[in-house]
């Protein structure tokens, strides 16, 4: 089944490595669209994963894909992906 992942992460305004944070998260979930915006934080935070399955999939097909990974458990990994890069800039 194909799916989309999108996922959203905040970054300092003052952020100088956002090649390098696009290129280690695109590592690890190569085939995610990653988008960042800037924000009032203190280092890059996942706010937001999304999960689009195949609408053509039959409902067993999607509720299997959710059952396997869905935006929390993505997101989780995002968090802890982001927790082994080095966030200064």
């Amino acid at each position: 089944m194909n799916e989309n992942i999108h996922i959203l992460i905040a970054i300092p305004f003052e952020y100088s490595d956002r090649d390098r944070l696009v290129q280690f998260v695109q590592a690890k979930f190569p085939t995610a669209e990653i988008s960042l915006v800037h924000q009032e934080v203190s280092e890059p935070q996942v706010i937001e994963t999304l999960i689009e399955h195949d609408p053509s999939a039959s409902p067993a097909q999607t509720a299997e894909a959710i059952a396997l990974q869905d935006s929390s458990s993505v997101m989780q990994k995002v968090v802890d992906a982001l927790a082994c890069i080095d966030h200064k800039s």
